[in-house]
């Protein structure tokens, strides 16, 4: 059994902020001058698609050498922009047109940052939300209507609004960070009032999480998402998708096509973090698919869970033999509250992506996402499963 206490639990240590969560703190905008092809390709890639010549311009791009990059900032913002370029190469034509490859001048810098980073080379959660963001104004806090992102793939303001209203959720969980220290620190000691406490502020944290989420509807429609940006979300291999192998990143693996899940909520780390903190347990498909998304998570955020999953302790087993009803009570707030929050996100799907499927004025262009999560899950059966797990942890 383990011997980790939560006192050697340092988020800093786990690049996760006390400012800005799992988001990283002021993200680069740019990359150095040498690096000025990526940067404006990434920065045009929606009007570039839109003209049919997003193919064309890359193709003429130069071969710029991954390693002149410096920092981690550099890398992180040279992940997304690749991230950005790639989807724009693959998925420009629709799935007819889907390439069977992408070039070397994309395909092995983009391989190469993704390995020194332990990510995949496909657009993702840490491209394109942790870094995806800067503060407009530096005077006033960061917050949903101070935040705009820095690339967007096709869908305009709306995508836009997308892409932060995610990041807002994610700065949300900030609040959530001590309290989840909090409870864990009092299971292990036996500190009840301690427990208690921190209870209440995730309760209410999860609460303004759903609230933010909430935003969504504001300034997104069901068909710009569904039709504009969500294709560009998408991974690649598996029977349904038009590259049902893969894809070959000329240049890598021997050219061997690489298959890879697309950007997805699952690849956040905050709820995973949730259901190890109040003990809800999935069965084993289900562990089994969000331990295939910690793949896709910054190998040192996929750690802190590990590390916190493996404290020789269990919370909900403290509450459920403490025989305090105040704890207990507090407790099943927190997982109403969480499955609340799932509830919701199967409504969000459900209009966002369910719906959006079955009108006949969809986009045909890409027929082979349906109804499955850019994630590659069957949706609704997926996300019910995970809220009925939530539900039956209630004690």
């Amino acid at each position: 059994m383990s011997t980790l206490k939560v006192d050697s639990i340092v988020l800093e240590n786990y690049e996760v902020s006390m400012k800005t969560g799992f988001l990283m703190e002021s993200p680069l905008e740019e990359l150095p001058e040498y690096f000025e092809a990526w940067n404006r390709l990434a920065k045009e890639m929606p009007d570039l698609v839109e003209k049919k010549m997003m193919k064309v311009e890359v193709l003429k791009m130069p071969y710029l050498d991954a390693s002149k990059l410096k920092s981690r900032k550099e890398i992180r913002l040279a992940y997304l922009q690749l991230s950005i370029i790639g989807a724009g190469y693959v998925w420009e034509d629709g799935d007819a047109g889907a390439p069977e490859s992408l070039p070397e001048c994309v395909a092995v810098p983009w391989y190469e940052i993704s390995s020194k980073l332990g990510v995949q080379p496909i657009i993702s959660h840490p491209a394109f939300c942790l870094v995806n963001y800067k503060q407009l104004d530096p005077d006033r806090p960061l917050s949903l209507d101070n935040m705009k992102s820095l690339y967007i793939v096709p869908g305009g303001d709306e995508c836009n609004w997308f892409v932060i209203v995610t990041c807002a959720v994610e700065l949300e969980f900030v609040h959530a960070l001590q309290p989840m220290l909090s409870v864990l620190k009092g299971g292990e000691s036996g500190n009840i009032d301690m427990m208690i406490s921190g209870l209440q502020k995730i309760y209410k944290v999860v609460k303004n999480m759903q609230n933010v989420l909430s935003k969504m509807h504001d300034n997104l429609s069901a068909d710009t998402f569904y039709n504009k940006i969500r294709p560009f979300l998408s991974g690649w291999g598996g029977e349904s998708n038009p590259l049902p192998d893969g894809l070959i990143y000329e240049g890598v693996e021997d050219y061997e096509p690489l298959t890879m899940i697309g950007g997805s909520a699952a690849q956040s780390a905050i709820i995973q973090l949730l259901d190890i903190t109040l003990g809800i347990e999935h069965s084993q498909d289900k562990k089994d698919f969000l331990e295939k998304m910690r793949k896709y998570m910054l190998p040192i955020h996929h750690k802190l869970l590990k590390d916190i999953d493996s404290l020789p302790f269990n919370i909900r087993t403290i509450v459920d033999e403490s025989n305090d009803d105040k704890l207990r009570e507090e407790y099943n707030s927190c997982l109403k509250a969480v499955s609340d929050l799932r509830s919701y996100h199967i409504q969000i799907v459900t209009k966002y992506i369910i719906v959006s499927a079955n009108k006949r004025n969809r986009n045909k262009e890409f027929e082979s996402l349906a109804k499955k999560g850019t994630g590659g899950t069957s949706l609704l059966p997926f996300l019910k499963d995970l809220r009925k797990d939530t539900q039956d942890a209630v004690l």
